[in-house]
């Protein structure tokens, strides 16, 4: 069975240029050797978890192939060129599919017509094997693969693309038709796993949740589609507090910097979202019914900052430096090493000791009701962390720190974010020529008595809230 780094992408638009054409005039497929051939995907009755098979045919050759994805590698069956006409028979008599016969014998999936997709396929110098399909219905796609040991080509070739094309990276399997917003799986990490693989299960939750969502969006950029990636960044945040010692200079200088770029438009287009639905209706409710109407003006100018502010996180998501960022992330989280002087560490110390350091920071945290609303924030900002945490470790913690303290966490954030929000939209109204002297003052107030009563709520939770225990 050969083993493969893979990596997909996909193009709606290279510059009104056919993809082929586009790809043939980069310096990485200047030399490569080509072939035309046709694609032709058997459609299986069934969720073969992550398995793919196909006939390729190339001029009068016929290839069964089987591909199942595991991110960031895939393996690959290949069946000799006078291998029976029958796929099914294939996957049958190749000892190397014993997972895949299962699974179709169980399900007693049946392996439908086959669809032809015209596709082209090069072989570049740095053993490095690109296939474009071209797709009259849909996006293009490229599937760039490579042995692990020439990892580094296939991502040099990568790069090249996303900076000169339109070309978006997809690390997980995406339905391009599909365009509802993506929500967070549940993980459930074996007991038996090392630090380095409980970080490489999570990256692929966060590769998910992102990508997902970026490829949901591309339909049409929602407020749903901005929260969950937003929430998909800040996952990937509390991923990097729990694993320090992964962190390099790579991570530091090629991703972390856009990174920040990206979470900043993120965060700007989710705050005006959540002033221009629902705070900025809750203060013209809670204004005179006489003066219902004089709230027109600061909705209407609302409205139009958060559509602006959705574009610009659009147009930087269909940017260069969006592609590379992915690309980069994919890049680094593919290559993944335990550092040597962790390599022996269980999970479980691992973990305990991470949880730890999390809830102390919440813990000795003041009276909530005393400080200022930006600490009070940073208080929040720790019990969002260590919720996420523990919904990553949620198989190896005990079942009363699942059942309590996450749910306990959860209204802790709930309460600190609605004073959050409360303060982050007397700001935006604040920030509005199209608001009034009273309204700018009435929604400052409401900002101080929502904190004041949020802090409270926040101060009473927070103090109920018990360790959590790694089991």
């Amino acid at each position: 069975m050969l083993q493969l780094v893979e990596l997909v992408m996909i193009s709606h638009d290279v510059s009104n240029t056919p993809p082929d054409k586009a790809l043939s005039e980069l310096g990485s497929f200047s030399s490569a050797s080509r072939s035309g051939f046709m694609l032709q995907t058997q459609k299986v009755e069934a969720d073969l978890h992550g398995w793919e098979v196909s006939i390729e045919t190339r001029g009068e050759r016929k290839v069964f192939v089987a591909s199942h994805r595991e991110w960031p590698f895939v393996r690959r069956v290949e069946a000799a060129p006078d291998a029976q006409d029958d796929l099914r028979s294939w996957i049958a008599s190749e000892e190397g599919l014993a997972d895949l016969q299962k699974i179709l014998g169980d399900s007693g999936a049946v392996l439908g017509e086959a669809s032809k997709v015209e596709a082209s396929e090069w072989n570049t110098s740095d053993a490095v094997r690109a296939t474009l399909q071209a797709n009259a219905h849909g996006p293009a796609k490229l599937t760039l693969a490579a042995t692990p040991e020439s990892r580094e080509a296939l991502y040099a070739v990568a790069h090249e693309i996303t900076k000169t094309l339109p070309f978006v990276i997809a690390p997980v399997h995406t339905d391009p038709a599909a365009l509802e917003p993506v929500k967070a799986a549940k993980l459930k990490l074996p007991r038996h796993a090392t630090p380095t693989d409980a970080f490489a299960e999570i990256g692929k939750s966060v590769a998910a949740h992102w990508f997902g969502n970026d490829a949901a969006s591309r339909g049409g950029l929602e407020p749903e589609h901005v929260h969950q990636l937003r929430v998909a960044q800040r996952r990937l945040k509390t991923a990097l507090k729990l694993f320090p010692e992964w962190i390099d200079e790579t991570w530091n200088t090629q991703i972390a910097p856009d990174l920040r770029w990206f979470g900043d438009l993120l965060a700007d287009a989710r705050d005006w979202d959540v002033f221009a639905d629902t705070t900025l209706a809750t203060y013209a409710v809670a204004d005179d019914e006489h003066s219902q109407d004089s709230w027109s003006r600061p909705k209407h100018a609302a409205d139009a900052n958060r559509m602006a502010a959705r574009q610009r996180l659009q147009d930087a998501m269909n940017s260069p430096r969006y592609a590379s960022l992915a690309l980069s992330f994919v890049q680094w989280f593919s290559a993944l090493e335990a550092p040597p002087e962790l390599a022996h560490r269980t999970l479980a110390e691992h973990a305990q000791k991470r949880i730890a350091k999390h809830y102390r920071k919440i813990e000795r945290a003041p009276d909530l009701t005393t400080i200022s609303a930006p600490t009070r924030h940073k208080v929040r900002i720790h019990a969002k962390r260590l919720r996420y945490a523990l919904e990553f470790f949620r198989s190896i913690v005990t079942r009363s720190t699942r059942k309590h303290v996450e749910k306990a966490l959860g209204n802790l954030q709930s309460v600190l974010g609605d004073g959050n929000d409360a303060a982050v939209a007397a700001q935006r109204l604040a920030s509005l020529e199209e608001a009034d002297d009273f309204q700018k003052g009435l929604a400052k107030g409401f900002a101080v008595a929502a904190q004041q009563m949020h802090a409270a709520e926040g101060e009473r939770i927070l103090r109920k809230i018990k360790k959590p225990r790694v089991s």
